[in-house]
């Protein structure tokens, strides 16, 4: 069948509904002889009639009663879908794509006091350990680690990315780890989630070769493809994890783990806050920024919201 003409469907649904091509073309702003017309192209299409034509009135004929019902349920689903896509635009959700451990480990405990801050910010957290694609995906902002591509995109630097060992006050405590040479004698705990084109033990034995460290086999304990993992595994006290500074900060703070060295591997790395610069424009976006940089403290918060030209891209 050739394709059908969408216009004399509206037309017939119309006609349908008033069984009267008079009030369809009053409704429709035709004449009643176009409207006529249109209805007898569309059976002509159709090869089989819609309407019974009486002297002074139509009667719909069985498969035109059929059609024009599924019509008024597919044109009722069709205004729905509609109006749902011009809310949607309208909306000032916000869609913020975040790495799963950053999420858990950093983003999550602190979102009562975005709320407090912006009681109507409406956001949305999608968890994304890949590369985002801010037009495929409609994600509005992200939080990328630096060693993610980001494009042509604003990119404001958030939390330095330091690494260093940490591990239970009652590990530390029970194995007594003095020196880094120490780590010979205990399980390695292992996150490989940001090394998928190095070695999987890539980020210990950088941190090992800082240290000079000879005799420690990073590959001895278990390995984890989420950091967060990694530090809940440090946390129940299974051995000694390499902590990434925004996943371990707050157990730090609260005593679940300790540092038991103070040397901290600093390859210039950095979880950013990554947005298109057109999304830069709503305010929504500067709000949460504005947030986000009051909770870190990679550099001064007011140079990148008033001199955004300066920050990296």
């Amino acid at each position: 069948m050739k394709s059908l003409p969408l216009g004399n469907l509206g037309t017939f649904a119309i006609a349908a509904k008033h069984l009267s091509f008079t009030k369809a073309a009053q409704e429709v702003h035709l004449t009643q002889g176009a409207v006529s017309q249109q209805i007898r192209l569309l059976e002509e299409k159709l090869g089989f009639e819609l309407f019974i034509r009486h002297h002074r009135r139509l009667e719909l004929t069985s498969a035109g009663a059929r059609l024009a019902m599924q019509l008024d349920h597919s044109f009722t689903e069709l205004k729905g879908l509609i109006k749902a896509l011009k809310d949607e635009q309208n909306s000032d959700i916000l869609t913020l794509s975040v790495m799963p451990s950053f999420a858990t480990k950093w983003l999550i405990p602190r979102l009562g006091r975005l709320r407090d801050m912006y009681p109507d910010l409406q956001l949305r957290i999608q968890a994304n350990d890949g590369e985002v694609n801010f037009q495929q995906d409609r994600i509005d902002v992200a939080i990328v680690h630096s060693l993610v591509n980001t494009g042509d995109c604003q990119a404001t630097p958030l939390l330095k990315d330091d690494v260093f060992p940490v591990c239970s006050p009652a590990f530390l405590h029970n194995n007594q780890l003095e020196s880094p040479s120490d780590l010979a004698t205990v399980p390695l705990l292992n996150d490989d989630s940001e090394w998928r084109f190095f070695s999987p033990y890539a980020e210990w034995d950088s941190w090992l070769s800082m240290m000079k460290v000879k005799g420690v086999v990073a590959s001895r304990g278990i390995s984890f493809n989420r950091g967060d993992l990694a530090v809940q595994a440090a946390i129940a006290g299974q051995g000694v994890a390499l902590g990434r500074t925004p996943l371990v900060m707050d157990d730090i703070k609260e005593g679940r783990l300790v540092c038991p060295f103070n040397e901290k591997l600093d390859a210039g790395n950095a979880y950013l806050f990554v947005c298109p610069e057109v999304n830069m424009k709503r305010e929504s976006i500067r709000s949460l920024l504005r947030w986000l940089v009051s909770e870190c403290y990679f550099y001064d918060p007011e140079a990148s919201l008033t001199t955004p030209e300066s920050v990296a891209t």
